[in-house]
């Protein structure tokens, strides 16, 4: 089972405020004028707003949308809150993303018709614990390609069962991209060499397919089939990555006011694996520039770390390496992956000791009053100057 929240950081806006019930509203960065949407209520879906449309594209479109900042810490308790149900009926769950999990359900539902009354009875639950307002698509099939297929199917509030022996078909009335997996650019080169269709890819030649794709055309031709023996991994509890991403209040090419943003980003993210007990062995920048357009580009750590200082040093060597630098900046990003359990790297100097021992008191501070309860120096801002919008 594929279970996909709908236009789920607006529609929990819209269980948690009456006002914004009905109307078309898009849940932006913090500084709603100069940020794109995160997500569209159903109703803004429907007069053309999309995710990650500029929030100046979204007024010309739909001209009665509602920007509304978006409450990290609202969206991950209801997340939380309907984790708990998956967990309480599937035999384990899978946290895909912050609005959507796959869920192992074969010893619970024994049968596709158990597996129908097992997703009404999870649906009924979410309405009765987080709100009738946060709604679901669920997708039942026989493995997690499918399910999720299936859940994209019907939306708001969907459900679509397909049983083994209805795949082909299924999958024959599906567009290549609707496949998760297969992208813009993919679906391009596939069209180049013939293929538009399911039925299309099942019939030309592995071979060749694997000559075009490399071992990513075995993939292909296992999705042509609706095959995928990938297992859910029970992963609620224990996150990949860890990340924070900041929308500039206005486009830049003021270096200092990168390196501000990325500094504080990495601050946060450090506080964060700390707090969870995590150290990374990987980190990765985003910068996104004035076009949209994006640079991505990761490192790997020598030595796991969970220091704010070295995220960061890390993270800008890599940005300011490899940057457009005739494109001025709009939103920067960074995350810690490749996590494991532990403390981080003990060193033998003791200044870096020292330093390890004010963390450990700075972490204990922020634990009992809140996360700005300290800062560094080089990120107060002067007065009367705007700060960044940081998510």
């Amino acid at each position: 089972m594929h279970i996909d929240m709908n236009s789920y950081f607006a529609s929990v806006e819209q269980q948690a405020n009456p006002f914004l019930r009905g109307k078309p509203i898009g849940i932006t960065g913090k500084h709603k004028e100069h940020s794109i949407i995160a997500t569209a209520s159903i109703e803004a879906r429907r007069k053309g707003v999309k995710t990650a449309m500029s929030t100046y594209e979204a007024k010309r479109v739909c001209p009665s949308i509602i920007l509304y900042p978006c409450d990290p810490k609202k969206y991950s308790y209801i997340t939380h809150q309907f984790n708990k149900i998956f967990r309480a009926y599937a035999d384990c769950a899978e946290q895909f993303s912050i609005d959507e999990s796959f869920l192992e359900i074969t010893k619970a539902a024994t049968d596709y018709f158990g597996a129908v009354c097992l997703a009404q009875t999870i649906r009924q639950r979410i309405k009765e614990e987080c709100g009738e307002y946060i709604t679901c698509s669920i997708g039942i099939a026989q493995n997690k390609l499918m399910a999720k297929l299936c859940s994209e199917q019907v939306k708001p509030n969907g459900l679509t069962v397909v049983q083994p022996k209805n795949v082909l078909s299924f999958l024959d009335s599906c567009q290549l991209k609707d496949v998760c997996g297969i992208g813009h650019r993919t679906e391009e080169r596939l069209n180049a060499i013939g293929i538009y269709t399911f039925e299309q890819l099942r019939k030309f030649p592995l071979e060749n397919l694997t000559r075009e794709f490399k071992s990513y055309g075995y993939w292909l031709n296992e999705a042509s089939y609706g095959r995928d023996n990938s297992p859910v991994v029970d992963t609620i509890e224990d996150p990949k990555s860890i990340g924070h991403s900041c929308t500039l209040t206005e486009n830049t090419e003021d270096e200092k006011e990168m390196k501000r943003c990325l500094l504080e980003l990495s601050d946060r993210v450090a506080w964060r694996l700390r707090k969870k007990g995590f150290v990374a062995r990987c980190v990765r920048v985003c910068i996104r520039y004035f076009d949209f357009t994006e640079f991505v580009q990761q490192r790997k750590f020598i030595e796991p770390t969970n220091n704010g200082l070295t995220l960061f040093q890390t993270a800008w060597q890599i940005g300011n390496k490899w940057r457009d630098k005739a494109k001025p900046v709009r939103l920067l990003g960074i995350t810690a992956s490749n996590l494991t359990k532990g403390k981080g790297y003990q060193s033998l100097f003791k200044k870096e000791r020292k330093i390890r021992s004010l963390q450990n008191s700075l972490d204990n501070l922020q634990n009992r009053y809140g996360s700005k309860v300290w800062s560094r120096a080089s990120l107060l801002y002067p007065p009367n100057t705007p700060s960044a919008t940081c998510s």
